[in-house]
């Protein structure tokens, strides 16, 4: 989390400096299948017609999700997935963090499967990096419709 420091991607060691996406498992115990997050990441990016300059995507436990969202937004609360930009060009450059804990206690609320909860989530992050946002209901519309499209593209929404 260091939107301050140009030289933030070169600083941290062992990331492949040729892989503009990222997508790292944090978790202890639960996982996505890292293609499937790459495919999804890819048919976002190719139907908003962006390019990124460096995305990581981070799938991790609840604990880290609230952590991050008292230090950097000043909220208390358990939340699927937080967004942060770290540039201001016109490509992208952030990062995704997703809560697979909420994805696996929350998908049955939504008569999804877990990996359909946390691919949305992961959806949904990318969409806030690229502008879209959520805060009135006609936003919410687009997003979910957005959302429900790229799921679709990818294959997730059948799983």
């Amino acid at each position: 989390m260091k939107a301050e420091r140009e030289d933030y991607w070169s600083d941290l060691p062992g990331l492949p400096p040729d892989r503009a996406v990222v997508i790292g498992n944090e978790h202890p115990h639960l996982e996505l299948d890292i293609d499937l997050v790459e495919k999804l990441v890819d048919q976002v990016l190719e139907g908003e017609q962006k390019r990124v300059r460096r995305l990581d995507i981070i799938l991790t436990h609840a604990q880290q999700l609230r952590s991050l969202n008292r230090e950097w937004k000043d909220a208390d609360y358990d939340t699927d997935v937080l967004s942060f930009s770290l540039g201001h060009g016109p490509m992208i450059d952030g990062e995704v963090y997703v809560s697979l804990d909420f994805a696996e206690q929350h998908c049955q609320d939504y008569g999804a499967t877990f990996t359909q909860e946390a691919c949305r989530y992961i959806v949904h992050g990318v969409l806030h990096l690229l502008g879209y946002r959520d805060s009135t209901s006609k936003e919410q519309k687009i997003m979910r419709a957005k959302e429900d499209e790229y799921l679709q593209r990818t294959g997730v929404s059948g799983i």
